[in-house]
């Protein structure tokens, strides 16, 4: 039967995510859902972009747009939004293309990576999850949130509302320094820190599995309905 997996914020950790694809083993007919923050922060954002365009050819994959695609875009045309962009992780993204870090630099990375970072969508959803960057206002459906609940909102200090679609919500963006996957009231957040020395995290949502993988390539698994 085919798998849907979701990725958390890669952030530029590639050897992460290659070990990572490996674990999961993807068949043809299996679907990849990246949950935004591809890029930034990590020593490797180019080769995560390399790595998803490969895997377009293997599989079904989905790009989520985060607020670090977001940023990356807007610095294209915008100067504060460069330097905005350059202050949380921008510096990195542009060290890995081998290019100056400016807006010239910006402006010589192939269009082919501009191309995907511009099909990526605000969300996705199917009859049993929403799959979104950050985590939507819970009492709005979602074509009604809003550019700062879909890719910048934090999962509130005193937990979050089930949705209002009864759906489950798979997210990123709130990292979980501690590395474990937050899973309370219809709200999962497998953004497990990979770039700050946590782990990448995936899970398959039929089953409920999770699959992590640290800086040093260890990887680990288990089932969060067990937890």
């Amino acid at each position: 039967m085919p798998k849907t997996y979701a990725i958390g914020d890669i952030h530029g950790c590639n050897q992460q995510l290659i070990a990572l694809l490996s674990t999961l083993n993807i068949q043809s007919d299996d679907t990849l859902i990246f949950l935004g923050d591809v890029i930034d922060r990590g020593a490797d954002s180019k080769g995560v972009l390399d790595t998803i365009m490969q895997y377009q050819m293997l599989c079904h994959v989905i790009l989520i747009k985060g607020n670090h695609e977001e940023m990356m875009l807007g610095a294209v045309y915008e100067r504060e939004y460069l330097k905005y962009w350059l202050k949380f992780g921008g510096i990195e993204t542009l060290q890995s293309f081998g290019v100056t870090i400016d807006l010239q630099g910006l402006l010589q990375i192939p269009y082919v990576y501009y191309k995907l970072l511009k099909t990526s969508l605000p969300y996705y959803q199917t009859d049993d999850f929403i799959f979104t960057h950050a985590t939507p206002l819970p009492h709005l459906p979602m074509d009604k949130q809003t550019d700062d609940s879909l890719r910048w909102r934090f999962i509130p200090l005193d937990g979050q509302e089930d949705h209002i679609s009864g759906k489950t919500i798979i997210c990123g963006h709130s990292a979980q320094k501690n590395g474990k996957v937050y899973h309370q009231n219809g709200l999962i957040c497998v953004d497990t820190f990979a770039h700050g020395g946590g782990y990448l995290t995936a899970i398959e949502v039929r089953q409920m599995r999770i699959y992590q993988v640290d800086l040093n390539g260890n990887v680990q698994q288990f089932d969060l309905t067990k937890l």
